[in-house]
């Protein structure tokens, strides 16, 4: 029996209630007052508690107009984004944004006519100088020490554009998908044994046949663009420079599980990604590529996001588009038997889209000989400007962490590093001595090690590690959806502990206590894992945290 719950249709994002209540607060000139949100509720046919839910739980819902996005990811925040933010708020109006997905040039600012400002730029508009209007920014550097590239194949440079994506392969895998069944790419999906690359590491083809077998129509695929972790910034970059890649990818799912519904869900800290697919949807859907009944007869549409880390999580991003509070939902059943609008649908994340079509193209057989007997293929490993050669490094699974770092050529600055952590806040952190460690779902896994993402920031000797663990924690309090209760208060119990009272001994018993709390006691990966990488800081440079 289907849970029984409200949904709501969305055509293009048109009628979903968060983006209605998102557009009426935009339009609002003055304080927002009961009075508006009685109208919403009666607009909506919601309750006014509801409506009111929403609007206190997304940041993009206050009134931040005008305001520069900040970044205070890990990556700057080691750059001194702490700092910038201070000094930028003496003059200007300043929102803090965790993150903008530029960790290989931090920190980074996005002012409020979304222009992006790196390193010195945003140094020199914290200081009232002026801009040079020549500067050239960084540049993004993405290279491949796998056989072959199977993800960053366009991601070096600009395919946006349908006619040069097209001389480059895009969709070529497609219209040859669609001269077979849909049964021909479950299977070579499932003989390839590619894996989710969001994290979770979950079988695609077992996720895709679960959709493709459960009964309900209509049903639904979701391109899951709302990277956020802290030190990875491959899914912006796939967004920005090979939209058409994604699109094919959610093409062969639809047609692969039956669904005629696409959403691409990106978050509002990539305007130029939301951009850039919003382009290359409208010119895919001209060229007759998908949409007609002589191709596929599927729409795709944009969802931005409304500032929510968690919304990363999929059954809270359901319910983001739902029109609800991101918060996580018990599983079962999972989104690919109930998912968006209580109907059977596919949430993958972009990098995991993009290698469908490699897959096809070249089969089941030469991607799985790829890579380990547990992990095959290639993943997209994310270096922050803490290493001498940031940028977006495509291996080979099997390859060490060892051998990446050593490919990035250590520090940025020369001196030795002391750490790394890989897969963001909910990852790792490892010593030197831990490096040597094929990246491998279930080797690292073995070792207890989260490959997440795939993120990498480097630790330098001289990191202040108090700062870092009260950061750590200050950005789990904020973006805490607050459904957990060990999540959100036991993060602002070990916040206000580490800020104002970590020298007295008996605290750091008490940060333990609290960590093992929220491991045991929270829904998600959020509060689950979190934990973890702050326990391993403890344990290692615990001294200088608490002298």
């Amino acid at each position: 029996m289907k849970t029984l719950r409200r949904y709501w249709e969305t055509h293009n994002g048109e009628t979903s209630p968060l983006l209605q209540i998102h557009d009426y607060l935009r339009s609002k000139k003055t304080a927002l007052e009961t009075s508006d949100i009685k109208a919403l509720a009666e607009q909506l046919k919601l309750p006014e508690a509801t409506v009111r839910g929403v609007i206190s739980y997304y940041a993009d819902l206050q009134d931040n107009r005008g305001s520069m996005r900040v970044c205070q990811g890990t990556s700057c925040m080691l750059a001194g984004a702490g700092k910038l933010y201070d000094n930028l708020q003496k003059s200007s109006k300043c929102q803090v944004a965790y993150c903008l997905g530029y960790c290989d040039r931090s920190p980074v600012v996005l002012d409020s006519q979304e222009r992006l400002l790196f390193n010195k730029q945003a140094q020199a508009l914290a200081e009232e100088q002026q801009l040079e209007a020549t500067a050239e920014p960084p540049q993004l550097s993405v290279r491949c020490l796998a056989p072959e590239p199977m993800v960053i194949r366009r991601a070096g440079n600009d395919y946006s554009q349908l006619e040069k994506a097209r001389a480059a392969g895009a969709y070529s895998a497609w219209f040859k998908a669609l001269e077979g069944s849909p049964e021909d790419i479950l299977s070579t999906l499932e003989c390839s044994g590619e894996r989710g690359r969001g994290g979770a590491g979950f079988p695609t083809g077992q996720k895709w046949r679960s959709c493709a077998e459960a009964r309900g129509e209509p049903r639904y695929v979701i391109a899951n663009g709302d990277e956020g972790d802290p030190g990875s910034f491959i899914d912006r970059v796939l967004m920005e420079n090979d939209p058409h890649g994604i699109i094919e990818g959610m093409l062969l799912c639809a047609y692969a599980v039956g669904a005629s519904q696409g959403l691409i869900f990106i978050r509002s800290e990539y305007p130029q990604a939301i951009m850039r697919m919003r382009e290359a949807i409208t010119q895919a859907r001209a060229a007759g590529i998908f949409g007609s009944e002589d191709t596929f007869p599927i729409e795709i549409s944009i969802f931005p996001g409304m500032g929510s880390y968690v919304c990363g999580e999929e059954t809270a991003m359901l319910n983001a588009i739902e029109g609800l509070r991101g918060e996580v939902q018990i599983r079962p059943p999972y989104p690919t038997q109930e998912g968006l609008y209580g109907q059977p649908t596919v949430v993958n994340n972009v990098e995991t889209l993009v290698n469908i079509a490699p897959i096809l193209e070249k089969g089941a057989e030469a991607y799985a000989a790829l890579g380990t007997e547990y992990s095959f293929g290639t993943k997209a490993m994310c270096l922050n400007h803490g290493f001498a050669r940031p940028g977006i490094v495509e291996v080979e699974f099997g390859t060490t962490l060892k051998e990446l770092i050593a490919e990035a050529g250590g520090s940025a600055h020369g001196q030795p590093l002391e750490a790394v952590i890989l897969g963001g806040p909910m990852g790792s952190l490892l010593l030197p001595e831990q490096w040597d460690v094929p990246i491998c779902y279930r080797t690292m896994a073995e070792r207890g090690i989260h490959l997440g993402h795939g993120g990498l920031v480097a630790l330098p000797e001289g990191t202040d590690y108090r700062a870092l663990l009260e950061h750590w924690l200050k950005f789990m309090k904020d973006e805490s959806c607050g459904k957990c209760v060990p999540c959100r208060l036991g993060s602002e119990k070990a916040w206000h502990l580490v800020r104002h009272q970590i020298h007295q001994p008996e605290y750091r018993t008490q940060l333990e206590q609290l960590f093992g709390v929220m491991e045991q006691g929270s829904l998600c990966a959020f509060g689950q894992y979190m934990p973890e990488p702050m326990r391993q800081m403890i344990e290692y440079f615990g001294n200088r945290i608490f002298q």
